[in-house]
């Protein structure tokens, strides 16, 4: 394993058991960490599963200060969105109730549940998904240009789906706009630069005319 143990992508057997045994040596306030960032490392090797019981052992055994726990239920909740979004937004919800200043996570949990209620298509979550948008620039936090570009496509499908025009074209100029910026910082050349598909920018190219 490397110096780190806890950052080793390996999940083997013999890994497994030196996890754990290297776990059982450690400060107990330490437990939740590296729990916590082993799974992570695991999801960033595609295994998705066993960082879901690492993460879900930290809440089942209520374990590390509530920073961590806030942030293993915003992990829980990005690991389920794309297959189970009903389930992601339970994990997602859970972090807003009980950590309401999203401290130890991207504080951008009211942006992934307003994409996940416009995704549903239904006019009724509008409110809802706008209200949320709200909320998020209340709380003032993660104003990088990748954050604000998903705040905009959120705007869009909402301001489209009630019929805005003026909002629309005026969101997806933002967000063009949003797309043509640089790095935050010049060191980390990806920290806070937009990613978007083909599809997404010819669709904003359009709807900014």
């Amino acid at each position: 394993m490397t110096d780190d143990w806890f950052r080793s992508p390996d999940w083997s057997p013999t890994a497994q058991a030196e996890f754990e045994a290297r776990l059982k040596r450690s400060r107990d306030w330490n437990h939740a960490q590296y729990i916590r960032i082993k799974g992570l490392a695991l999801r960033e090797a595609g295994l998705l599963q066993p960082a879901r019981h690492l993460w879900e052992r930290i809440l089942d055994q209520d374990l590390g200060h509530d920073f961590e726990k806030a942030g293993t239920l915003e992990h829980l909740g990005d690991s389920y969105r794309d297959t189970e979004p009903e389930r992601a937004t339970q994990y997602y919800r859970r972090l807003l109730n009980e950590h309401p200043t999203l401290n130890g996570t991207t504080a951008t949990v009211e942006i992934a549940l307003a994409e996940l209620e416009m995704a549903k298509g239904r006019r009724a979550d509008t409110e809802e998904a706008l209200a949320l948008l709200n909320s998020f620039l209340e709380r003032g936090t993660s104003q990088f240009p990748n954050v604000l570009f998903r705040w905009h496509l959120v705007l869009i499908d909402i301001a489209q789906a009630t019929g805005e025009k003026e909002t629309v074209q005026r969101a997806a100029r933002t967000a063009l706009d949003l797309a043509a910026r640089g790095p935050v910082f010049p060191r980390h050349k990806d920290v806070g630069v937009v990613h978007a598909d083909r599809q997404t920018m010819k669709r904003l190219r359009k709807l900014a005319k």
